[in-house]
């Protein structure tokens, strides 16, 4: 069980502090899908061609809100203020060398010297950290209400150092603030461009830089100015966008692609057989779930949380996990992944299987015979999927969901603004910690939140700012226990994240974050 944050700096927090988005055809490099052709592209064996799920990718820069197919690209553009050593949790230096925290409000962060932007924008130094902290405050951006919220006042100390103050303690600060919510922009490159065309090709500082974007595909090549000797390993990288989980897997089999994403789980037992590919499967901080919007419609039947608990009973997760992941999920029916601070086990109070006689008992004391509700989804087919059984196990209890399958943008548009009536989707989370899995969700400031209870709130906002890692246990598992009794979100599993690749390649080091998916250390044997 985790203890909560840790530096790996040397000089930690100073307090003794202990350690948490979303067709087949030509390529740009004369790929023909379908032709059964491998090109000249793969021969050089400096070149990888990875198939996503989705349509175009939409926005790259990590001010503005991106998808997590986005994220795929971007975490390999940019290198953040930190990193997260994923086998220990541990919050690890990047391009901020280390941070002290001289007292509970404030932080000292000592960037790296030396690292270039790409395309000659000049060096990375304090003043950009400055201006994408500022430019967040000031655009209201998202990570305002994500990673960014504890911070009052934001200064450079010099070329190198960084100084915060925060308007309150915040426990993970290393991890939300520094992690998610540290990956930031050139200066000059987001003046000279503006944030449109930023947001479309945008200039970074990580391993490779984008060559051209076009729709579906993106073109990454190898920045020459990369700060890390012998780094990345290829040359270039052609992401393309492909939403059939099916057409993505025959690409590869037919060698028109390297390495998918997002697999169909069905597929994985024959694969396995096959020496020609790697699969990853890796336990991810994830969960697929059901979200009620409570803040909206007073008289719907699903504002009583009994109606909320029933359909948890009514839901079979060992199902979902069976039929829809093939067993590469893990049934949850709580909000904190194993290996979070906070995390007791799988199911508390919801048995796998369900309990159709107790949800009806429920339904019935709730004096709610049935209704029909639209429940929105998005563009990930397994998720299509799993409505559609999720669907069909409420259908018992008399519920009748109305589905309404959307593209991501779409639903994040409905989600985020909670202009809907319920959905089903999944989510990664963004640091180790058990803030990352509550806050947003639960808190009424949250900004994924449809929901607005008092007592909630004081019980995130406390367990934010407390630095004891004993004390922020004990409150996460109240915090818990309250989620399973008014069932704001229904939880159905943890899933895993899987890739297949040819086995040649080597170096590819899976994350449990659904958008980490780096590429630099990756090469052909």
């Amino acid at each position: 069980m985790t203890k909560g944050f840790q530096t790996t700096s040397g000089k930690g927090t100073g307090r003794g502090m202990s350690r948490r988005a979303f067709g087949a055809g030509a390529l740009g490099t004369g790929l023909i899908l379908g032709t059964g052709r491998a090109p000249a592209l793969a021969q050089g064996r400096r070149d990888l061609r990875v198939g996503t799920w989705g349509g175009e990718f939409g926005n790259l820069s990590p001010v503005i809100r991106s998808d997590i197919q986005g994220s795929l690209v971007m975490y390999n553009v940019f290198d953040g203020l930190v990193k997260i050593n994923f086998k220990d949790r541990a919050i690890e230096p990047l391009m901020a060398l280390e941070w002290t925290q001289p007292d509970p409000l404030t932080w000292r962060i000592k960037i790296r010297e030396g690292v270039k932007w790409q395309k000659g924008f000049g060096e990375f130094t304090a003043e950009d950290v400055v201006y994408t902290f500022e430019f967040h405050m000031s655009s209201k951006s998202f990570q305002m209400g994500t990673a960014l919220f504890p911070i009052d006042t934001v200064k450079s100390d010099g070329k190198y150092v960084v100084e915060m103050k925060t308007k309150q303690p915040f426990g993970a600060f290393p991890g939300v603030t520094m992690g998610y919510g540290g990956t930031i922009v050139s200066a000059k490159a987001h003046k000279e461009m503006g944030n449109d065309a930023y947001s479309a090709t945008p200039v970074g500082n990580g391993p490779f830089q984008i060559e051209s974007k076009k729709g579906t595909e993106i073109v990454l090549a190898k920045n020459p100015d990369y700060w890390r000797p012998g780094f990345p390993k290829l040359d270039r990288v052609v992401y393309r966008a492909i939403p059939d989980s099916t057409t993505r897997l025959q690409a590869l089999q037919k060698g028109e692609l390297d390495f998918v994403t997002h697999p169909d789980p069905k597929d994985m037992k024959a694969l396995r057989k096959e020496a020609k590919y790697t699969i990853k499967s890796t336990p991810g901080w994830a969960w697929d779930y059901q979200q009620f919007n409570l803040k909206a419609k007073p008289d719907a039947p699903y504002q009583n949380k009994l109606v909320r608990q029933a359909i948890s009973y009514a839901i079979d997760r060992e199902a979902i996990v069976n039929e829809i992941y093939y067993g590469e999920a893990i049934p949850t029916d709580n909000q904190i992944p194993a290996g979070y601070m906070g995390h007791r086990q799988p199911m508390l109070k919801y048995p796998k299987n369900g309990d159709l006689k107790k949800a009806k008992e429920l339904m019935a004391q709730a004096g709610v015979k049935g209704y029909e509700v639209e429940v929105i989804t998005s563009d990930k087919d397994w998720l299509r999927k799993e409505l559609e059984l999720v669907a069909a196990m409420v259908s018992q209890i008399g519920i009748t969901y109305k589905i309404k399958n959307m593209d991501m943008g779409g639903f994040n548009s409905l989600w985020l603004n909670q202009k809907f009536d319920q959905h089903l989707e999944d989510i990664t989370l963004v640091a180790p910690d058990p803030d990352a899995t509550s806050w947003w969700f639960l808190n009424s400031k949250g900004n994924a939140s449809a929901y607005s209870v008092p007592s909630m709130d004081a019980m995130l906002d406390g367990a934010r700012s407390e630095l004891d890692p004993a004390k922020r246990e004990a409150m996460y598992h109240k915090i818990v226990d309250t989620t399973l009794e008014e069932c704001p979100i229904i939880y159905h599993c943890n899933t895993n994240n899987i890739q297949i690749y040819n086995s040649k390649l080597v170096g590819f080091e899976p994350a449990p974050q659904e958008y980490t998916e780096k590429l630099d250390t990756v090469s052909w044997s």
